[in-house]
Formats: C-alpha cells, sequence, structure tokens
C-alpha cells in the first residue's frame, strides 16, 4: 500500500446542490464543500488514495463526473501535512471556515 498516495481533486460549482449531487457519484471519495474563498462559488475537494501509475486515469474519471454535474474541474494535488505525513482527508489541507459535506 506504499505505492499509494493520498490525492485531493479540486471542482468549482456555481450552485451548491449541484456540487452536492456530485459527491453522491464519487461515494469511493472523502468529500467536503465549503464556499470558494473569492467570488460565488462552491468548491468542492475529492480526496483518496490512488496509485501514481493511474494519476492520469482518475483525472479524467473525476474530471467527467463533475462536468456531467454543471461543475468546472480544477486539477488535484498530493496532499500531505506540514510534517510530511499523508492524508487522505482533503478538509486537512484548506480549512478557511466555510461548510462542509
Amino acid at each position: 500500500m506504499n505505492d499509494m498516495i493520498p490525492y485531493t481533486h479540486w471542482a468549482y460549482f456555481s450552485d451548491e446542490a449541484d456540487a452536492r449531487r456530485c459527491t453522491q457519484a464519487l461515494p469511493d471519495f472523502v468529500t467536503r464543500i465549503r464556499k470558494a474563498a473569492s467570488g460565488h462559488e462552491w468548491l468542492l475537494l475529492a480526496g483518496r488514495d490512488v496509485a501514481p501509475g493511474r494519476l492520469p486515469e482518475r483525472h479524467r474519471e473525476v474530471e467527467e463526473i463533475v462536468t456531467r454535474h454543471g461543475g468546472k474541474y480544477d486539477g488535484g494535488e498530493a496532499t500531505y501535512l506540514g510534517t510530511g505525513r499523508p492524508v487522505a482527508d482533503p478538509m486537512l489541507i484548506q480549512n478557511d471556515g466555510g461548510d462542509d459535506a
């Protein structure tokens, strides 16, 4: 399992309800929804462990799901705490006081 990395995908939605519906299509992800830091959009963070060789496939899969639910996919990133410890919960990479899913 040490060949897996924690990875978080980012997506923006103009409507909170669309973002929440999108989370239902991502059942194997840890998800968080909050107001985006600027503007009127909603940020959806979807994290899970993935093998590095499967990242391109996962990107395409998540982008398709986000687009189908009216969102704008914004890529992703490996998620680690400042100590270098990996985390699967995207809430730990950005806590701006918004609501969680």
